[in-house]
């Protein structure tokens, strides 16, 4: 029973490695901009602007799948909101925000 849920792991993986390897570009790209600029409004501008592309992804990828519910866009919000939430607190915690 163990493999038959790793076989399928790996064949979900697979099904969307595009859909992953995309995401995992864009979010070190925009993680690189913010962290090379000096200019703070610009940061939290490309934090802000990832974050609604990051729960506009996950929904188009979602609607295009036929898979998509209200449970999926509240998880994807939820989680943006959690991200930008640790990232405003990082940056008032060291001062810069």
């Amino acid at each position: 029973m163990e493999q038959g849920g790793c076989y399928l792991m790996t064949e979900k993986i697979s099904k969307h490695i595009l859909y992953y390897i995309s995401l995992i570009i864009i979010l070190s790209l925009s993680f690189l901009l913010a962290y090379t600029s000096s200019d703070r409004g610009f940061q939290i501008g490309v934090i802000i602007a990832t974050t609604f592309f990051y729960v506009l992804w996950g929904i188009l990828h979602h609607l295009i799948n036929h898979d998509l519910h209200i449970k999926i866009v509240l998880e994807y919000v939820l989680i943006g909101a959690f991200g930008l939430t640790i990232i405003f607190f990082l940056l008032s915690v060291n001062g810069n925000y």
